[in-house]
């Protein structure tokens, strides 16, 4: 498992590496944004699951 989550971690960092490198500066706003955006709806969603759960339905 440790494996798998270092490989996963380098890919990531590779990854940033050549946004960094290959994206000029509106283009790295523009993926911020859209991150960011993915973020909100990710952990919106879980609270949303967590909600569901907690109110009594567990077979969703």
């Amino acid at each position: 498992m440790i494996g798998r989550l270092f490989k996963f971690f380098v890919l990531c960092a590779v990854l940033y590496a050549v946004a960094r490198w290959l994206l000029n500066r509106r283009q790295k706003e523009t993926l911020r944004e859209l991150f960011q955006t993915l973020a909100q709806a990710l952990l919106i969603s879980s609270l949303i699951f967590v909600g569901l759960y907690l109110a009594g339905f567990q077979r969703l």
